[in-house]
């Protein structure tokens, strides 16, 4: 992923989860299923979709796609406790595809912030799998079920189409 990518990826993310931040304003929202699907622009000008899924306790996923088609993941996990703006190292794999390793950004306590690799096969693994698997370095593993992942992410993709 280019590093300009990764920059806007991180301040969209930061953006997604500065709620009530008067930088960030939801220009486009709708429900589809257990997936909330929203544009996001910064004075006035579009910068990102989020596809959010919640889950049983208090976990969540956050899928983002930037206007500059960087990606990227940001998970809840009520278990965590990571120090603000700490970083290190997480492991991520889709059923028994292959690995993939990432740096991660604690963005809070609870969340993780995930630039995902620029990967069409990435983005077909995420679109068809069943459970997306996490090992941050120093933590317990974690896991979300990817139910309706795939029209999320093809909603995602025609959000950043429609308001790019």
């Amino acid at each position: 992923m280019q590093h300009r990518g990764c920059i806007a990826l991180a301040a969209a993310s930061i953006a997604l989860l500065a709620a009530g931040s008067a930088r960030s304003e939801v220009i486009g929202r709708y429900d589809m299923g257990q997936w909330v699907i929203e544009a996001n622009a910064s004075n006035g000008r579009f910068e990102y979709c989020a596809s959010s899924g919640k889950y049983s306790r208090g976990a969540a996923v956050h899928f983002l796609l930037t206007r500059e088609a960087a990606w990227g993941m940001v998970i809840e996990n009520p278990n965590w406790n990571w120090v603000r703006d700490s970083r290190g190292d997480v492991t991520y794999w889709v059923d028994n595809y292959r690995s993939r390793a990432s740096g991660a950004k604690a963005t809070a306590p609870t969340r993780l912030l995930i630039p995902l690799a620029d990967s069409t096969q990435l983005f077909q693994e995420i679109r068809a799998g069943r459970v997306l698997y996490f090992q941050p370095r120093g933590n317990k593993s974690f896991s979300v079920t990817l139910n309706g992942t795939s029209s999320a992410l093809s909603a995602l993709m025609q959000c950043v189409a429609r308001y790019r």
